[in-house]
């Protein structure tokens, strides 16, 4: 029992090093630029460890991704569970995925790039693993779907099809970060979100109307 317990504690912790460096390495070189062989270099493990864990890089891909996701979705239960308006809570959400996106921004632009390929033309050639990523990845789109469908049924936010400003709003975030890392030192956080808010208060909320009273 003791030997079955140290094999699986063994093989968590072979996984959580071949995961972060595999990240680093994602990072370092760029998804397309890491060979498996890199990963296995680089976490100090042979080439068949690595392959006892993963089929190949992509699965190791998609294993980072799935955690990422776990965390987003993780933000979701919490804004909603708030006792906030809704347009709050969206505010709440653009600010709590904003960070998660700076952390991960090189690994989900290249999700976002897969899913986008692999949604019209790849499907049957990709992993169960991913085909699960992007499963969730539309469950947690549903939700903001649902969150903006609320918004507008409260008058809150512009009367554009749900999807399309969910869509406008995930993409508007991610390659706002993009552009921030890309302009290090001349671009910071606070300007991030400051440009983020404006167009969002002068095309998406709707301002309330003021009632003029008579003189």
């Amino acid at each position: 029992m003791q030997k079955k317990v140290r094999r699986k504690r063994q093989i968590l912790r072979n996984k959580t090093v071949i995961l972060r460096s595999s990240r680093e390495l994602f990072h370092k070189k760029g998804f397309y630029g890491t060979t498996m062989e890199d990963i296995a270099e680089y976490s100090g493990f042979d080439r068949r460890t690595i392959y006892n864990h993963f089929k190949n890089k992509e699965d190791i891909f998609a294993a980072l991704i799935s955690g990422i996701l776990t965390d987003i979705t993780a933000v979701f239960d919490e804004v909603e569970a708030e006792k906030i308006s809704i347009l709050d809570k969206l505010r709440k959400l653009v600010l709590r995925l904003l960070d998660l996106y700076i952390e991960n921004a090189q690994l989900l632009n290249i999700f976002m790039s897969e899913y986008e390929i692999n949604e019209i033309k790849k499907k049957r050639y990709i992993s169960a693993y991913t085909l699960k990523n992007i499963h969730d990845y539309k469950e947690i789109e549903s939700r903001l779907v649902e969150m903006i469908r609320q918004a507008q049924l409260e008058g809150m936010v512009v009367d554009v099809h749900p999807y399309v400003l969910a869509g406008v709003l995930n993409e508007l975030v991610l390659r706002s970060v993009i552009v921030l890392h890309n302009q290090k030192g001349t671009f910071r956080k606070k300007d991030l979100i400051h440009d983020i808010f404006e167009l969002l208060a002068k095309n998406v909320v709707k301002v309330p109307t003021q009632t003029k009273t008579a003189p």
